[in-house]
């Protein structure tokens, strides 16, 4: 079967690609002489002493208020960084937002799962193998009905779709604490046996 018809597709696709990889290049490029020349001019006739000096002081004193300011542990500088981050995309052009925001709650469920069954195999895994064994299964049956409960609370023509993007969005976060859990016993088994 002949495919040529995805070609333009892709070439279009991988000249966009290229393209951004390019302005992106000459952007930092750009970016990296005049600070290059500002670091020069500012080495040898030292004209933004007095700015630097103010933004290094300003700087300090914002440090200090956020890391001395906590709500449940977490730094005010903290919190402020998440959300700034979280926000920068709504005002980037091309993003939809409906989209964005169902694939962030989707997102913290992936990484809520991910947390939950991390700290689950920690507790249980010492009790047991009969007890590790149901609690297993009580977990998989409870993730079963709970993804059956949200792929069915909406309209009946995306109800396959939720269920499809909420069961990967839990197998995500179940792969990655086992890729956690890999990775602890790795470095664990390396630092057993590898001199360091």
């Amino acid at each position: 079967m002949n495919n040529d018809y995805r070609t333009p597709g892709r070439s279009r696709s991988g000249a966009r690609i290229v393209s951004y990889v390019r302005a992106l290049g000459w952007g930092i490029a750009i970016a990296l002489v005049l600070l290059g020349l500002l670091a020069l001019v500012q080495a040898y006739f030292h004209p933004f002493d007095f700015v630097l000096k103010e933004a290094d002081e300003s700087l300090a004193m914002v440090d200090t208020a956020l890391s001395s300011n906590t709500v449940a542990g977490v730094s005010i500088g903290t919190l402020a960084l998440v959300a700034l981050v979280a926000a920068v995309p709504l005002f980037k052009k091309n993003v939809h937002r409906r989209q964005y925001f169902v694939s962030f709650w989707r997102g913290l469920l992936s990484s809520a799962i991910f947390l939950a069954t991390d700290k689950l195999y920690r507790f249980v895994q010492n009790l047991g193998l009969l007890y590790f064994s149901a609690t297993l299964a009580l977990f998989v049956a409870a993730t079963i009905i709970l993804v059956e409960i949200v792929a069915r609370a909406g309209r009946v023509e995306e109800e396959a779709e939720r269920r499809t993007e909420f069961l990967a969005s839990i197998v995500s976060g179940l792969v990655f604490g086992l890729v956690v859990q890999l990775a602890e016993y790795i470095f664990s088994l390396a630092a057993r046996y590898l001199p360091l």
